[in-house]
């Protein structure tokens, strides 16, 4: 689950990490060279008369068995830890946030510090993002924060039941690392159907000092569980 107080590919950091600007990824290529020579040895020949001689009978020796003393092998190199998703920071009229790729569906975001539970529910109607409406047919977008004395921060996930699962209810009392919403599958953000259909993330996330708003990095403070 996601300690976000802040999710990747790609690429995407990978686990915790930074803003970082809604942009590019990154290749990785390897190369081997291999070198072989060899050398043929040189023989002299010499023109050698061989007298016949009585050739001695060898003794037969014993049998060898075969070695059970087990060859050594290479251990098997430690698996690292795959990261489960990276982070770009991009701006928006002004403002700043991070935008969450998911390795996979299945991670789950946590609270990452002490605080309130708020979610609101909003729908895309008519071109117009709407908080309170109740369209049935229309997907419901979670905006679920983390309010504190002095800060509050803002998770975006995909829509509500196909996308993304509550954990937290509105109003709830969370600890740091208290399970907040799980990622159903890697739909996109709310942020790509209400702002920018290019958008490739999971989740959009804020954070902004209270009460002046100012913008904070939440970068530092993104995890799973």
């Amino acid at each position: 689950m996601v300690t976000l107080s802040v999710m990747v590919a790609a690429s995407a950091v990978v686990g915790a990490g930074k803003l970082i600007v809604f942009d590019g990824a990154n290749t990785l290529a390897a190369g081997l060279s291999e070198a072989m020579a060899s050398q043929a040895p040189t023989f002299a020949a010499r023109a050698a008369v061989v007298e016949p001689t009585a050739i001695p009978e060898r003794s037969p020796s014993p049998s060898t068995e075969p070695s059970t003393t087990p060859t050594p092998t290479e251990p098997p190199a430690p698996i690292k830890d795959v990261p489960r998703f990276s982070l770009s920071t991009f701006r928006f009229s002004g403002r700043s946030y991070t935008g969450v790729v998911a390795a996979a569906p299945g991670i789950s975001f946590v609270a990452p510090f002490a605080g309130k539970v708020e979610i609101l529910r909003y729908q895309f109607i008519d071109s117009e993002v709407r908080v309170g409406s109740n369209v049935p047919s229309l997907p419901f977008f979670p905006y679920i924060s983390i309010v504190t004395a002095d800060s509050r921060m803002i998770f975006r996930p995909g829509a509500l039941g196909s996308d993304t699962e509550l954990v937290a209810r509105d109003g709830d009392t969370v600890s740091q690392g208290d399970h907040l919403f799980r990622l159903i599958t890697m739909g996109r953000s709310s942020w790509a159907t209400f702002y920018n259909s290019a958008a490739p993330f999971q989740v959009v996330v804020s954070l902004q000092v209270v009460p002046t708003g100012r913008d904070l990095d939440p970068s530092t403070y993104i995890a799973t569980d």
